[in-house]
């Protein structure tokens, strides 16, 4: 066989090599998104990364200075909301607000860790505390409007107290509407970082 021909069929195979190997590499995306390095995105990811971290301090925050006033004004609280015998609202709340501390701690230790499951299951107890929160904020309005029924028979003070509980559950179901506003941005967060970072890692290797 010519030298010639040796060379082009050595140069041809160093050529397959050079496109197998660059096939084989991950696209540009995914060089730019590893694991602790948030700098520049074109779908949003390190501009969500912020807010998620935002989100979850938020969450200990609040949920904690809430739960501590629950803790010390219980009696006030049941008073207002005419559950001084059972004390279940406070009790109530108190769980609700527990579940928002510990989800908020829990979405911290995730975020910086970055564990895919453990952000899964974040997101199955932030729906589940949702829920109670949502719940509780139902309740609230509802017990309420009950009481204004009864409005011109009950006295002054007494309204006044009714007047707070419906303050209060009103404050609850706008908590509900920016805790379910944090969920979504959190839950779009997930799909990018790691739904989306699958299912195109998974289309480059079949390419």
């Amino acid at each position: 066989m010519p030298k010639s021909t040796i060379e082009f069929t050595k140069s041809s195979d160093n050529r397959e090599k050079s496109s197998s190997r660059g096939s084989a590499r991950p696209p540009l995306h995914f060089a730019i998104h590893k694991p602790g390095c948030h700098i520049e995105s074109c779908c949003g990811i390190c501009n969500l990364f912020p807010g998620v971290l935002l989100i979850a301090f938020s969450q200990i925050l609040v949920g904690s200075i809430l739960l501590m006033l629950i803790l010390t004004h219980g009696k006030q609280y049941d008073e207002v909301h005419q559950t001084s015998a059972s004390q279940i609202m406070s009790v109530t709340t108190g769980v609700v607000l527990s579940g928002i501390t510990g989800a908020g701690i829990l979405l911290l230790i995730v975020a910086l860790t970055e564990n895919c499951r453990a952000m899964l299951v974040y997101l199955l107890v932030a729906t589940l505390v949702w829920m109670g929160l949502f719940s509780l904020a139902v309740t609230k309005i509802g017990r309420g409007c009950v009481r204004f029924k009864d409005a011109l028979k009950i006295k002054d003070e007494q309204h006044k107290l009714a007047n707070l509980a419906c303050v209060s559950g009103l404050f609850t179901f706008l908590g509900a509407a920016v805790y379910f506003f944090s969920l979504l941005v959190v839950f779009s967060f997930y799909h990018f970082r790691y739904v989306r970072r699958a299912i195109l890692l998974h289309e480059a290797q079949c390419e």
